[in-house]
């Protein structure tokens, strides 16, 4: 069945997650530093960096931060110093690419977490105190296994037509959210079949139930739904598996969906 605990392993390091609180999501417990023979380690070259910030409600307020959107725009402050990703800000919005890191909110009885996987190295912003914030670097070692117990929020969605004015269909149409269980069953199993992994049958999935997410970005409001989805898969494709936890599942990943949650799993 499942395991209590969810982690991140960063070489010899790691950060795990060990409290529950009442919405089903978990907070990081303490780092600890696991210790290998010198002769033994392998040299795993670096593939990711895990940040984990903690934000009281009364600083929340203070900074404005009300929404998904509030969030996102907050996490990139970590990134201004990489001119690469300043450049990537002024192209259009259809020529900008994949958001480059990936992020996940929980919020708790008594503070908020925020969490950011990326390539990039982030800095800790002003608006950060150190005992806020906690980084590790995740290593390739940690994409090794056969499988994984793992915990998603994803924004699940289908691509529909949209009408244009000339009585035939846009280039891009649109999305809808799938609402009821079964389509999302299906869904995951089909980002699945397209990232390198399956679903292990012999442990149940757990869908919950789908949760609004509303938030106003220049000036204009819009809702995003996210549903959470746990249990154990089994990789197909190292290689696309390895890009999932890079890229993310799913869509509206620059609003705190897809980033794929991951522990070793031994059945």
């Amino acid at each position: 069945m499942y395991d209590s605990r969810m982690i991140y392993s960063a070489g010899n390091r790691h950060i795990e997650e060990t409290e529950s609180n009442s919405n089903g999501a978990k907070s990081f417990g303490r780092q600890r530093q696991y210790l290998k023979p010198k002769q033994k380690r392998a040299r795993w070259k670096k593939m990711a960096n895990l940040v984990r910030v903690t934000v009281g409600y009364e600083q929340l307020a203070e900074e404005r931060i009300y929404d998904n959107y509030a969030w996102h725009k907050k996490a990139w402050t970590m990134f201004e110093h990489h001119h690469e990703l300043k450049d990537r800000n002024s192209k259009r919005e259809m020529d900008k690419g994949p958001t480059p890191f990936l992020s996940r909110y929980i919020q708790k009885s008594s503070h908020a977490v925020l969490l950011i996987v990326s390539e990039y190295s982030p800095l800790k912003p002003d608006w950060c105190g150190n005992e806020q914030w906690q980084m590790i670097e995740i290593d390739e070692s940690y994409l090794t296994q056969d499988s994984y117990y793992f915990d998603l929020y994803a924004n699940p969605t289908k691509a529909v037509k949209k009408p244009d004015n000339n009585g035939g269909f846009t280039k891009h149409g649109r999305r809808l959210t799938l609402m009821d269980t079964p389509s999302q069953r299906e869904w995951l199993y089909r980002k699945g079949n397209s990232h390198g992994f399956q679903l292990v049958e012999d442990i149940p999935l757990r869908i919950e139930k789908p949760v609004n997410h509303y938030f106003n970005r220049k000036g204009k409001k819009g809702l995003h739904i996210g549903v959470r989805f746990q249990g154990a898969l089994r990789v197909t494709n190292s290689c696309e598996f390895r890009d999932a936890f890079r890229r993310g599942i799913g869509t509206a990943k620059g609003f705190g969906f897809g980033l794929l949650m991951i522990k070793p799993a031994h059945f």
